[in-house]
Parts: structure tokens; sequence; C-alpha cells
């Protein structure tokens, strides 16, 4: 959970960044992805305690078990490639293709930072390396 609010916290900081340069461009698109970094912090600050019960568990530790993360895994980066190649084509520097892309991962990567707290099991229960279960 200390990893989902500070990543959290850092989003906000973020947000900073747009709301600054919204300030001295006045570009509308700014407004969406301050949202989008918004959305994406709160989904980690704000989210409640780790299900005592996972209704199934996806990861263990990092490394996904089970199919269902490990499509949500294959989606994400295909996701990611997709709004890289569509962002990169109208940019024309890094920094302009940095500045778009930013928000959309942020959001993507809080989606399954959440997605990996909720469906992994807790450290208490979880199996050990070397230990039957």
């Amino acid at each position: 959970m200390r990893l989902l609010r500070s990543f959290g916290l850092a989003l906000l900081a973020l947000v900073a960044y747009y709301v600054r340069f919204f300030a001295l461009r006045q570009e509308p698109i700014t407004l969406l992805q301050t949202t989008v970094v918004v959305c994406a912090a709160g989904l980690l600050l704000l989210g409640g305690p780790r299900p005592a019960d996972p209704p199934d568990v996806w990861f263990a530790g990092w490394r996904p078990v089970r199919w269902p993360a490990w499509g949500v895994l294959a989606g994400a980066l295909g996701l990611a490639v997709g709004l890289f190649i569509t962002v990169d084509r109208d940019s024309h520097s890094v920094s302009d293709t940095l500045g778009a892309i930013a928000p959309s991962y942020a959001l993507l990567l809080a989606l399954l930072l959440r997605l990996r707290y909720e469906r992994s099991a807790s450290s208490a229960s979880a199996p050990r390396l070397g230990t039957s279960s």
C-alpha cells in the first residue's frame, strides 16, 4: 500500500507541472491531461484496504501466475505501444512526445498497480519459495 500512496503523491506533483503549463500557454488539452493525472492519483490514494480474501489471486509478488494477469499485462503493453506510436506521429520533439504521453502512461500504470495490489496474495499468506501449501 505504501508504494501505491507514494506513486499517487508523485502524480499529484506532476499535476502541479501541468497546471503551471496551462497557466503559461492556455491550451485546453492541458486541462484534459491534468484531469487524467488527477484520476490516476485518486485511484491510488483513495483506494480502500486490500481485500482479506481476494476473489482470485493473479500475482505472486510481482510475477503473474494466472492467465488473466498475463492477458491484462499484454493488453496494457499493446495499448502503451499503440499510444506511443499515435502520439509520436504528431510530435515535433522528444519533449512533445513525453509531455503528451505521461498522463496516459500514469493512468495505465496506476490501473496496473491497483490491479496487482488487489489481486495478489498478502505477504503473510503468500506461499514462500521452497515450501508447499
